[in-house]
């Protein structure tokens, strides 16, 4: 039987749970509360679309940490496989790049995202945009538009809001008061695959905001990845930073700060510079001779100068410097404002909906996406959770129509 689903939120859940159940024959219309569709999706794609990732399903899986279990079956449901299948349905192949990570051929999300909405709109999807949703009147969804308020009623609603990153994409997670008036356990909103606040020198800051920092190894608590970041004005950000950010984070909360161990030539032994600065200095100044016998880049150098011990640096012994460069301690004692983050942590908790990821106490409404309770590192793990989830909620609702 044809049943209508509302789903709020026209982003990569909500559309692929509106792939799924208009292809299962369901009435469905996506509300959006901004002018089009897709909208961090195609931001998702500034760069190139890493739209998942080709290891070992299982090794995959793992990088949800502590959400990997509850997410399993969702990732099972629509693998990286399944992702890349879907990719060349939809008129763009995908190949393999560095590191693992799965992009389609033109490298972009536009491509994608047009063939998609038009399948969509062949299965008589209904997309209703400007529809800015406040929660419910009685049984209906109450939306305020540009023409006044609208009351919709459902057989089911899905709700796929987003965290609280990007608010200008329209995910300000201005949802979680709402659904906490109706009993909905919510997991505080954090910032994930995030930058962190460093106060530097004024000088530091000027001369490298906006370098990287690149081909260094970062620790903290037992976990070391290889990779670069960038130099903001305030802090660090960038791809090293954001795969550590949520072990960061909770450390920041945990203790009121985060060091960070940076090794700033993880290509040479702490034997081997020891090894080369017993080369002369002469009359080179510190920064010099470390660029010339050590070929360290000029952030790194900056770094090394922003130590409180600088002045002390030409009294130091080979082994003192190699220690520095080696085991740089850099604390992070703040993240950066949620609305910078790439996603968020938080949400729906898990205890709160059914395996088809319906709330239990609010019958026929269903949660999908970054709403949920978990995190990923950026690019093709957390897209393809959204949309893992999206495809699986999908299939939920048109079997609890059946049940």
């Amino acid at each position: 039987m044809t049943k209508n689903v509302a789903i709020i939120g026209g982003g990569p859940s909500g559309l692929m749970a509106a792939d799924v159940l208009s292809a299962h024959g369901h009435m469905v219309t996506i509300y959006e509360r901004k002018p089009s569709m897709g909208r961090k999706f195609l931001m998702a794609g500034r760069g190139g679309l890493n739209i998942t990732y080709s290891e070992n399903l299982e090794k995959f899986i793992q990088k949800y940490n502590e959400a990997a279990d509850i997410l399993k079956p969702v990732i099972h449901h629509f693998t990286p496989q399944d992702m890349r299948d879907w990719c060349e349905a939809l008129g763009e192949e995908t190949f393999i790049g560095s590191s693992g990570r799965v992009f389609p051929k033109s490298f972009k999300a536009s491509p994608l995202l047009r063939a998609w909405l038009a399948r969509l709109e062949a299965q008589k999807v209904i997309f209703k945009t400007r529809h800015d949703w406040q929660g419910w009147r009685g049984d209906a969804l109450y939306f305020q538009t540009n023409d006044g308020a609208v009351t919709v009623q459902a057989d089911a609603t899905l709700l796929a809001l987003g965290g609280a990153s990007w608010p200008n994409l329209g995910s300000d997670g201005s949802w979680v008061d709402i659904l906490e008036g109706q009993d909905v356990k919510i997991a505080p909103l954090r910032p994930s695959n995030c930058g962190f606040i460093v106060k530097w020198s004024d000088v530091f800051s000027k001369k490298f905001e906006g370098k990287s920092l690149k081909a260094v190894a970062l620790s903290y608590d037992g976990k070391t990845i290889k990779g670069e970041f960038i130099i903001t004005k305030n802090g660090v950000e960038g791809g090293a930073i954001y795969a550590l950010s949520s072990f960061l984070r909770e450390g920041v909360a945990d203790n009121g700060l985060a060091s960070l161990i940076l090794d700033l030539k993880p290509d040479l032994s702490e034997k081997e510079i020891i090894k080369r600065l017993q080369k002369p200095k002469s009359k080179l100044s510190m920064s010099n001779y470390l660029r010339k016998t050590l070929n360290l880049s000029d952030v790194a150098i900056g770094l090394i100068m922003e130590l409180p011990e600088r002045q002390k640096l030409n009294d130091y012994t080979p082994q003192n410097i190699a220690q520095l460069i080696k085991f740089y301690k850099l604390d992070l004692k703040e993240t950066f404002a949620i609305d910078r983050a790439i996603s968020t942590a938080g949400g729906v908790t898990f205890d709160n909906i059914d395996r088809n990821f319906m709330l239990k106490n609010k019958p026929s409404v269903f949660v999908t996406g970054e709403m949920l309770n978990w995190e990923a590192p950026t690019g093709g793990y957390l897209l393809q959770a959204c949309m893992a989830s999206g495809s699986y909620v999908g299939r939920g609702i048109s079997d609890w129509f059946k049940d």
